[in-house]
């Protein structure tokens, strides 16, 4: 199986064709509304996962941060200082893909988090309730089973908020609305 991924067009590919990713089925289920999102909310989402991913390989120019973004940043770093978080490098931002399932996703962290194989979500926004969800796919797409989950949210303020996702529900909702992705794109209802 052959895998890619384009940044650009955020599209997922495996042996030339083109798979969902998890947002995209999120999305097509009516899970994840993004009437609330803004571009500005858009650009501060991609600034900071950028940031945080720099920050975690030693090279943030932290003279480069604009002001507004600054205490988003500031909220990870009091994180990591704070928390026995052990991110895995190699695996932080790399798109994962599923031959079974037929879909692609991007976890932002997967860590070793209290001594825990668990994936962390970076959110610079309201907290949402499909984020237990979305963890869940990256879950299924995950080499290690049974990760922790949990959704990071970073305040403009520099504070943060971990919360632990354990619904057992979550994958069975992915699941479902994954299964609903694939009958409708076969039938050409997508």
């Amino acid at each position: 199986m052959t895998t890619e991924y384009n940044d650009e067009l955020h599209e997922y590919r495996m042996d030339g064709i083109v798979i969902p990713g998890v947002t995209s089925i999120l999305q097509a289920a009516g899970l994840y509304n993004e009437d609330f999102f803004t571009e500005q909310s858009r650009t501060r989402g991609n600034y900071v996962h950028k940031a945080v991913l720099y920050y975690l390989q030693d090279d943030l120019d932290e003279d480069s941060i604009p002001d507004e973004y600054r205490g988003y940043i500031e909220a990870f770093k009091r994180f990591m200082a704070e928390a026995d978080c052990k991110p895995h490098l190699e695996m932080c931002e790399v798109p994962l893909f599923s031959e079974v399932w037929r879909v692609g996703g991007t976890p932002d962290i997967p860590c070793l988090l209290n001594g825990q194989e668990s994936l962390i979500d970076i959110k610079s926004g309201a907290e949402t309730e499909t984020c237990g969800i979305q963890l869940a796919a990256y879950a299924l797409l995950h080499p290690i089973p049974s990760v922790k989950r949990y959704g990071l949210y970073l305040k403009a303020t520099g504070k943060y908020k971990l919360i632990p996702y354990t619904d057992r529900n979550d994958i069975k909702i992915f699941k479902a609305a994954l299964s609903l992705y694939h009958w409708r794109q076969e039938r050409g209802l997508l």
